[in-house]
């Protein structure tokens, strides 16, 4: 197996060998603890977008097969359900608006990564590797995304699962300037846009093995 697809925290630890009971308790424990601390920062419960890509991208790193310790396991649910925290120091009028953004109101909307990064380091027991996936998970593949513009493999590993995963839930989730997209057409702007906004090896894995088992999209698979 390359080394790119082993653990991000422990690369010679081989296959995690727990059973299936250990391995959910392990997921509920952290998003039971994860969502008490989002509660308790942004003042609301931690459900919706949030959870969706944290399970997803569960699912994801699962069919990687990435998840090697139950370590792992809480860097995915902690990034997930945190990805996005930076937004409560956002404007919710920004947030909400219902047609598309000034340029001034997209740089805002573009601080949220890296105000989430702050806000994360106060939360118990985050590591480096959790962090860089919530201040990195709008980097693109190409390079052209924020907040620094990195490139390929030069972002970490578990920001490029959550790009993945966020912009797929995103999608096709209702939002205030759109309806959401058919599981079919997110595939669809996935796929168009691999090895640009999204790792194409992980694309591939998220399309053809995690959207068929747990989003039913009906495009072809050959």
């Amino acid at each position: 197996m390359s080394p790119r697809w082993l653990s991000w925290n422990n690369p010679d630890s081989g296959a995690w060998t727990s059973d299936a009971s250990s391995h959910d308790l392990t997921v509920e424990a952290n998003f039971r603890e994860a969502s008490a601390w989002v509660a308790a920062i942004a003042g609301r419960p931690c459900e919706g977008h949030e959870r969706r890509v944290a399970e997803l991208t569960l699912h994801l790193a699962t069919a990687a097969d990435l998840i090697h310790s139950e370590r792992d396991i809480r860097q995915i649910v902690w990034a997930g359900l945190l990805h996005d925290i930076g937004k409560v120091a956002i404007d919710p009028r920004i947030l909400n608006k219902p047609g598309p953004l000034t340029p001034a109101e997209f740089e805002v909307i573009q601080q949220h990564p890296s105000l989430g990064y702050r806000l994360a380091r106060t939360a118990p027991q985050i590591d480096s590797e959790t962090l860089g996936g919530i201040l990195h998970h709008h980097e693109r593949w190409d390079g052209e995304g924020y907040p620094m513009g990195l490139i390929g493999e030069s972002i970490p590993l578990l920001a490029r699962l959550l790009k993945i995963t966020d912009v797929y839930d995103a999608l096709v989730s209702d939002r205030p300037y759109r309806a959401a997209w058919t599981a079919d057409e997110a595939a669809t702007y996935l796929l168009q846009h691999s090895g640009m906004a999204f790792d194409p090896s992980l694309i591939q894995i998220f399309a053809y093995r995690v959207l068929p088992v747990y989003q039913q999209p009906t495009f072809p698979l050959d």
